[in-house]
């Protein structure tokens, strides 16, 4: 059975630039070692993420990311089982003050069809509010 969670935090220290990147790098590498399929992006200290992969695995993850010290506030906004997998790979994006990928909303919205259209349309509104609350 496959699951999906979604859940935006709080980074609790000031991440750097390399720090970011780093951390992004690794948990790609990690998430896609498990098959663990999704989207991670950072944004003035904020982090919103999509996990999509065999449940017990996507649950466990998530365990281990609500005891992570290096964010607080996790805030769950979607947890459920899904019929069919929809993303391709898992992408990681750190939304700057020069982010220039107006393609990211749609493309990720393409990639989330094969779910539930209530959850498509859920996931678009947390996504498109997370890059467009961003601090100019």
């Amino acid at each position: 059975m496959l699951h999906a969670i979604c859940y935006i935090s709080t980074a609790s220290s000031d991440f750097n630039d390399t720090e970011i990147a780093g951390l992004m790098a690794k948990w790609k590498q990690k998430n896609s070692d498990l098959d663990i399929k999704g989207i991670l992006l950072f944004s003035v200290g904020n982090f919103f993420q999509v996990l999509e992969g065999e449940k017990a695995k996507v649950l466990e993850l998530f365990s281990g990311v609500m005891k992570d010290t290096r964010h607080t506030s996790i805030i769950q906004v979607l947890g459920q089982d899904v019929v069919k997998g929809s993303l391709d790979g898992y992408k990681t994006e750190h939304i700057t003050r020069n982010f220039s990928r107006p393609d990211l909303i749609r493309d990720y919205c393409e990639a989330v069809k094969g779910m539930d259209r209530t959850i498509q349309e859920q996931l678009k509104k947390f996504l498109e509010t997370f890059i467009d609350t961003r601090v100019f």
